[in-house]
């Protein structure tokens, strides 16, 4: 009796693991995506360490990957096509 209470127990702890994993990454999904968007909209990188609660400009920089502005909307657009068309291209930086 004692030995299945502690295994349903442990299985419990199993769950709750996984569930709090699976929120971190969702959140660092979200913000990630959140300050990326607003990069790409031209939004301040001090704005977006605000948003963000940064300590510093740095941890932001960090945060955010550089993009050329052409490429972005190039990728973009594909996605947008393949949305919108259900058509599969695949990408190309030529």
């Amino acid at each position: 009796m004692l030995a299945k209470c502690l295994i349903i127990n442990v299985l419990r702890l199993i769950i709750v693991i996984l569930f709090f994993i699976a929120f971190l990454n969702i959140t660092y999904t979200a913000r990630h995506t959140w300050a990326t968007l607003a990069k790409y909209c031209h939004v301040p990188e001090e704005m977006i360490s605000e948003g963000l609660g940064h300590s510093s400009l740095e941890v932001t920089r960090t945060y955010l990957k550089s993009f050329d502005g052409d490429e972005l909307a190039k990728v973009n657009q594909v996605i947008i096509n393949y949305i919108y068309s259900g058509k599969k291209k695949l990408w190309s930086r030529a």
